[in-house]
């Protein structure tokens, strides 16, 4: 699923990003789709590319394929929010965990991850997209390093990277970076072996994403531009 890129260990969407935006920007996402060159946003490419990026839409939990044919999954606010409850929840006990076992906790990938957010260019819209699956590997190492292989299993299963692909669209470009500083926190608490702090400020951190994504939701704001025909 995804490329990596030259930082090992980062993945990233192969599909452009205008693609997945006219994918999420379907208003007809109850209609299925015998192959994937009829997809909006995969319909313009060729077969082969259409096949390709359809794979990887699937594996991302964009798109659901069902006996050979393909439906667009409709991530509403509602369905992003119950998601980011239960990840919330995973992530804070994983939070507690590290900082519980803070003196042997690898927390370089997760700085990694961080830095290579904090170096994109938040002017840029695709980067909110890019941006996006990053923070759901950022995500996802914090609840691998807490050692849990149930937690692990639980989130890889019920948590997929559409949850922050599609909320991604809700949150403005100022208000993805400052999520970086709560990251830097939470990562400093847990180091510290507080696990207190670093359980609330998980906490804190999923309750104003879910917030940010129902206020957008509300207002009908959306972040992604809409491509060029």
């Amino acid at each position: 699923m995804g490329t990596q890129t030259k930082l090992e260990g980062v993945r990233t969407i192969a599909c452009p990003a205008r693609h997945v935006f006219l994918l999420l920007r379907e208003p007809h996402k109850r209609r299925r789709f015998d192959s994937p060159s009829d997809i909006p946003g995969l319909n313009t490419l060729t077969a082969d590319s259409a096949e390709h990026f359809a794979q990887e839409l699937v594996d991302l939990a964009l798109l659901t394929r069902d006996h050979g044919r393909y439906s667009i999954n409709d991530w509403t606010i509602e369905r992003i929010v119950e998601h980011l409850v239960l990840a919330g929840a995973i992530q804070a006990m994983a939070a507690a965990q590290v900082a519980g076992a803070a003196d042997s906790a690898d927390f370089a990938h997760l700085e990694r991850l961080n830095g290579v957010m904090r170096g994109m260019d938040d002017r840029d819209p695709a980067n909110l997209l890019a941006g996006a699956y990053i923070d759901y590997q950022w995500h996802l190492e914090l609840v691998r390093i807490s050692g849990n292989r149930a937690a692990l299993a639980a989130y890889s299963r019920a948590i997929p990277p559409a949850v922050w692909i599609a909320g991604a669209n809700f949150f403005q470009l100022e208000e993805a970076r400052s999520s970086l500083t709560e990251h830097e926190r939470l990562v400093a608490y847990m180091k510290a072996g507080d696990t207190l702090r670093a359980r609330d400020a998980v906490a804190f951190h999923f309750e104003e994403a879910a917030s940010q994504i129902r206020r957008a939701g509300e207002a009908r704001v959306e972040t992604y531009p809409v491509p060029a025909p």
